[in-house]
């Protein structure tokens, strides 16, 4: 959460950095990225271009996260599928209503017709879509998914 990354070797630590990072390892390298909820990229890069993913440190949450679908493979499935569905419907139902009030503000409305949305929620039901939407993103991250269209809502959360 510091967005700082810290690479360890045999148990040492070696080097701390700013996020995003590449850590050298010979003709190899370690990138590591965070997004908002968590990581969002940690992958060994090889001399030859080819990647792989790290398995997540013991303790952290995407640690948490990865054993749980290990374990239980349907609930981790049933908890992605989940995730897209709330991000989807965020998208659909949120984003017409943000864009009313930002075509409303002083700087759009001089320049262009306002908009207005033909999805008109309950200050209640705004809430509990945000907070699931913050849910869901979480969980994408938990599991180093991302995708720009669906992640954009809740990008905006912490803007």
């Amino acid at each position: 959460m510091s967005g700082r990354a810290s690479l360890y070797r045999n148990d040492r630590h070696v080097q701390t950095s700013d996020m995003p990072v590449r850590f050298p390892l010979g003709p190899d390298r370690i990138e590591v990225a965070a997004s908002r909820y968590g990581m969002q990229r940690i992958h060994l890069v090889s001399a030859d271009g080819s990647q792989r993913r790290l398995d997540p440190a013991p303790g952290t949450p995407e640690h948490w996260r990865t054993q749980l679908s290990r374990r239980y493979p349907g609930v981790g499935r049933a908890l992605a599928r989940f995730a897209v569905i709330v991000l989807t419907t965020n998208l659909v139902l949120l984003a017409p209503q943000l864009l009313e009030v930002v075509t409303h503000l002083p700087l759009w409305a001089d320049r262009f017709a306002p908009f207005v949305s033909p999805v008109d929620l309950p200050g209640w039901a705004n809430t509990v879509l945000t907070v699931a939407a913050g849910l869901a993103g979480t969980e994408r991250a938990l599991t180093f998914r991302r995708h720009r269209l669906l992640n954009a809502e809740t990008d905006a959360i912490g803007s």
